[in-house]
């Protein structure tokens, strides 16, 4: 990696913490439950209406659209699972900690730039100390875009006022990486924190 990097973009979920959508249901409900509501193969389900809420639609929008296709009694799991959404965060992905401390000692200016709420960005900031040292975040919904849209990228480096040439963007999605290959910037695909620190410390 290049040693003239001053500004790391990073990801959230999967990539600087842990996040695990099943947590803050079977708090709540059963494993049964958990497992209908995160079912991949319904096209109404909690994966497209968790989208809208990254898109920019508000909470009491996406419960309505949910209990319209679902019903109100699950449309109410879907309620308390947004009230309790801190439970999903397990912790920080291994390794990861130490890479942002590394970085934030290096004089390397930390963004965030990622598919989530507001809420969501504050509740991963008070729960982990280390997410405390970035200067700044564009979150999608208040955009009301979602990655990969080269829109919001630009968007983010004109926020931002960083250097294309001396910003690296570190994400743990393909097409999220391959599009801002595509439009000449520094990605890296995500494997582990150890494969990371290597190439940026």
């Amino acid at each position: 990696m290049d040693t003239g990097v001053t500004d790391v973009v990073f990801g959230l979920d999967g990539l600087l913490v842990q996040w695990d959508g099943r947590l803050p249901i079977v708090g709540q409900y059963p494993q049964s439950i958990a497992d209908m509501m995160l079912n991949p193969s319904d096209e109404w389900g909690m994966g497209f209406h968790l989208a809208m809420l990254e898109s920019g639609w508000d909470e009491e929008r996406v419960l309505a659209s949910y209990e319209k296709h679902h019903g109100p009694a699950i449309a109410w799991v879907l309620r308390m699972y947004l009230e309790h959404e801190v439970d999903g965060f397990v912790g920080m992905m291994p390794g990861m900690s130490k890479v942002l401390r590394d970085l934030n000692s290096a004089g390397i200016r930390l963004w965030q730039l990622a598919n989530a709420t507001s809420k969501h960005w504050k509740l991963a900031q008070r729960r982990f100390s280390e997410l405390r040292m970035f200067q700044d975040a564009v979150i999608s919904a208040d955009e009301g875009l979602r990655l990969p849209d080269p829109v919001l990228v630009r968007r983010a480096i004109s926020r931002f006022d960083v250097d294309p040439d001396t910003t690296v963007f570190i994400y743990n999605d393909e097409r999220i990486v391959k599009t801002l290959e595509n439009l000449g910037l520094q990605a890296i695909m995500f494997t582990d924190a150890d494969a990371l620190h290597s190439k940026l410390i």
